[in-house]
């Protein structure tokens, strides 16, 4: 996966716009600490509090998650031992980024 390219695809696009601060800020973590695309992926909750607070709330972060996966770019696994534990989650190549590469969309 080319990070790069991610994020440079996501600064061009509309989801600057479609996504709060805290999602923004969740899933470029999500982005720095994916191994790969579509792969299974791990993150700790102590990771996610570093980006903010607010988002070590249960319900904030399965909003945000929500929010990630309504737009096609990160779908949310599984929370293991919440509060102390790891958020599982698979991040996915946007659809337009997807189209641009010659891969068919889902």
């Amino acid at each position: 996966m080319n990070k790069v390219e991610l994020l440079r695809h996501l600064s061009n696009s509309d989801f600057f716009r479609l996504l709060s601060n805290g999602e923004l800020k969740l899933y470029i973590l999500l982005i720095a600490s994916a191994d790969d695309v579509d792969a299974a992926c791990k993150i700790s909750f102590k990771e996610i509090e570093k980006i903010g607070r607010r988002l070590t709330a249960l319900r904030k972060l399965k909003s945000s998650m929500a929010s990630l996966e309504r737009y096609g770019l990160a779908s949310f696994e599984k929370i293991e031992e919440w509060p102390y534990g790891e958020l599982k989650y698979r991040l996915k190549r946007p659809y337009e980024l997807k189209t641009a590469q010659g891969i068919q969309g889902r």
